[in-house]
């Protein structure tokens, strides 16, 4: 037995690529903002190192330290992918 024949047009897939499309260049739209606070929030960051370093280690800004460098961290994550294009 045969299966039943497929009906493909042209312009059936010109409307899938082009949804496509739109749905990349709207998502590199709403992610360039996110990537432009991460980036410039990685470059900023660590001018917070110094001054909790400053007060010490063993006092209570080793939490705030840490918090510190863990938001450094997502930052990079984050924008790592900058004006990569």
């Amino acid at each position: 037995m045969s299966s039943p024949p497929t009906i493909r047009t042209e312009g059936a897939s010109n409307f899938e690529f082009l949804s496509r499309h739109t749905v990349e260049a709207a998502g590199k739209k709403l992610l360039a903002p996110v990537q432009f606070v991460g980036f410039w929030s990685a470059i900023a960051l660590p001018f917070g190192y110094l001054p909790l370093l400053y007060s010490g280690p063993l006092s209570d800004s080793a939490d705030a330290l840490a918090l510190l460098f863990v938001l450094n961290l997502v930052a990079m994550v984050v924008g790592h992918g900058y004006k990569r294009d």
